[in-house]
């Protein structure tokens, strides 16, 4: 079958499943799914992967798609490839890849719940539409991190000198550090390719060697028959979400939090969480001069328009602050 008689046998079941509606807004979405393939990652639609279905909700997110819009997208996508997989029984198919979507975790997840919404209350209420800390509230931030001290400290740090995503950090292998280099490796996950990172020994040195070396990391539990550089006692690595936690107590710790709104569900949405270490890298990074594209480059962006934003915000700030200037005479 070509990929037309496909769709129309893929439409047909979902218009018995659920509604006429419903099957041609998926027959959009699998349209744009194969033409994104094509386009952005020179792949087509039996050979995609879960990397690239993590790509394409990232690069939607920082479209500032909504979160809805998302969810049609990748739901599309992963009921498309379920009935190509029953289709590929009775019919002669290509071969069915692998669903991307069964590779997706908790973390990519709730890049569906998106945090569009949490932008347009930091719009609503005059702040960044990225909000990022400055240096010396960073280190209140460390100051005032939930036990245990010593993971937790360092954890804040590499998101901060590194620019991790708190999900590239919670998958950080030992042997992706590098110490007498001082640099990281990150594998692809949300990103089209790897990249390495640099730290600051006299930053973050003193805990990563307390913690690799001293007793730190061996007190966890899962610590013996782990890879990762933070097991936990209940896993052999720490979660996104178990980060974004941790950074948001230690942020209401310190005096820093805020809850700008909430989503329909009443969950709060937070200024400051894990992510905004990343923000705050990036526009630290800017104020120091850094080109953009090597900026681009270490914070994995797949797109330069995506690194811009940081870029386009520090020249809003500068404008701002040259309004309180009031030259003599």
């Amino acid at each position: 079958m070509d990929f037309d008689e496909i769709l129309e046998r893929f439409k047909n079941r979902r218009s018995r499943i659920s509604s006429e509606t419903t099957a041609n807004i998926y027959l959009r979405e699998i349209r744009n799914w194969r033409q994104w393939l094509t386009e952005e990652r020179d792949k087509g639609l039996w050979n995609a992967e879960t990397v690239d279905l993590r790509v394409r909700m990232e690069s939607m997110t920082d479209a500032g798609k909504a979160p809805s819009t998302i969810t049609k997208q990748v739901s599309a996508v992963s009921k498309f490839y379920q009935d190509c997989e029953k289709m590929a029984k009775k019919y002669d198919m290509p071969d069915v890849q692998e669903n991307p979507y069964g590779g997706l975790d908790s973390e990519d997840k709730q890049l569906l719940r998106g945090d569009t919404k949490k932008k347009e209350a930091m719009k609503e209420s005059g702040g960044d539409e990225y909000p990022y800390l400055e240096p010396d509230k960073i280190s209140q931030l460390v100051d005032n991190v939930p036990s245990p001290r010593l993971r937790n400290e360092l954890i804040i740090k590499l998101l901060y000198n590194c620019g991790f995503r708190r999900g590239e950090l919670a998958k950080t292998k030992i042997e992706h550090i590098d110490r007498e280099d001082r640099s990281i490796f990150i594998p692809p996950r949300k990103s089209p390719e790897s990249r390495t990172v640099a730290y600051k020994e006299d930053y973050l040195g003193f805990q990563l060697d307390q913690w690799l070396d001293y007793g730190g990391r061996d007190s966890m539990t899962y610590a013996e028959e782990s890879e990762y550089l933070f097991p936990t006692n209940n896993s052999e690595h720490i979660s996104g979400v178990a980060m974004n936690r941790m950074v948001r107590k230690a942020a209401k710790n310190a005096g820093l939090q805020e809850v700008i709104d909430e989503y329909v569900d009443g969950r709060e949405i937070h200024k400051v969480t894990a992510h905004t270490l990343r923000h705050s890298f990036a526009m630290r990074a800017i104020n120091s001069g850094i080109d953009i594209k090597t900026l681009q480059t270490l914070l994995g962006h797949e797109e330069l328009d995506t690194t811009l934003i940081y870029l386009d915000q520090a020249k809003d700030e500068a404008k701002e602050n040259s309004r309180a200037f009031q030259p003599l005479g």
